[in-house]
């Protein structure tokens, strides 16, 4: 046999093609040889609030550890740069701080410890007056049981510093209760919470005609700022506020520290919107502010009147936590 038998022999084993096959073929091999697109580019985004990650708290039986308000152990003296992403609106935040919180354990100290915060104040000028405006300092010393507690103020305006006050909590039955005894007992099911803090909150008769929805949000707000609560406590906080009615969201905005994050208000009625500042990263309470916004229905309640004191916009109070710890004695510094 030649090569050419050989060759029409083999061509013969083989199953020959017909048109639509190779039209086939042809189409796929044209858009095998068509170059990918570059990958997109993601333009950077100015977004409604901001991305976060968990808040843990680092404490050894023994070992007082002091850590960071955004999460990170204060000993490095560094804070990285909000993350920031999409959330339409409160609920969202609040989901995220719940799922960052699921991962971590919440601690409070020991009946015979003490929880350690330190914040800083400042108060407008009011104008039309001749009362400064002024700045301070505040540590407050809570103990693990709930039966002690001390405070000591430094006033930056005046350079006056107050010695360490003890005592015991007040027992008002009108003023919110934040200490640790009373964190420790609330539930971490908003719902349970919500609940808890309305019985808790009933018939407060230093101003029975303001809403629920601001009576609420004042409870949690307190809470916040003076109680310091731990991760899951905290996210199931902003859960209950999330669903109170008026309740808004403001992005970028700073607290007294100058530490960026988003903001949490509710109008209060008398032309003042009072705002809790959140880290856009641990979801940790930063701060609030009190801020004059004006078209108020119902009369001023504080201890300043707004009317003709302030214009739009002014900030009246701003406040901010800047470290939170754990301690063996009152007085004593993380």
């Amino acid at each position: 046999m030649n090569d050419l038998d050989l060759v029409q022999d083999l061509r013969s084993e083989v199953r020959q093609s017909d048109l639509r096959t190779l039209h086939g073929a042809r189409e796929r091999l044209l858009t095998a040889m068509v170059p990918a697109p570059p990958p997109r580019r993601s333009r950077p985004m100015v977004p409604r609030l901001l991305g976060v990650g968990a808040l843990g708290l680092s404490i050894v039986v023994g070992v007082t550890v002091l850590q960071g308000l955004d999460g990170t152990d204060s000993r490095e003296g560094t804070v990285s740069t909000p993350v920031w992403a999409p959330a339409a609106s409160v609920k969202s935040l609040a989901e995220r701080a719940s799922t960052a919180a699921a991962k971590v354990v919440d601690v409070y100290p020991r009946a015979d410890q003490w929880l350690y915060t330190k914040g800083i104040g400042y108060q407008a000028r009011q104008k039309g007056t001749s009362k400064a405006g002024k700045r301070w300092t505040h540590e407050l010393w809570q103990k693990g049981d709930g039966k002690g507690r001390a405070r000591r103020y430094s006033d930056e305006t005046t350079g006056k510093n107050a010695p360490l006050a003890t005592g015991t909590p007040s027992g008002s039955s009108d003023a919110p209760r934040w200490d640790v005894a009373y964190l420790r007992s609330l539930p971490l099911d908003p719902a349970a919470l919500l609940k808890r803090l309305r019985k808790d909150g009933e018939n407060p008769s230093d101003r029975p005609d303001l809403p629920e929805a601001w009576m609420l949000f004042r409870d949690v707000k307190l809470i916040l700022q003076e109680g310091a609560p731990p991760p899951r406590l905290r996210a199931a906080l902003y859960t209950v506020v999330s669903e109170l009615e008026g309740i808004g969201i403001e992005e970028k905005v700073k607290d007294l520290a100058g530490r960026e994050g988003v903001g949490i208000y509710l109008d209060r009625g008398d032309g003042t919107r009072h705002e809790v500042i959140v880290d856009p990263k641990s979801y940790a309470y930063l701060g609030g502010r009190e801020i004059f916004v004006g078209g108020g229905t119902q009369a001023p309640h504080s201890t300043h009147s707004t009317n003709g004191q302030y214009a739009e916009d002014d900030v009246i109070i701003a406040w901010a936590q800047v470290a939170r710890g754990i301690v063996d004695h009152a007085g004593d510094l993380p």
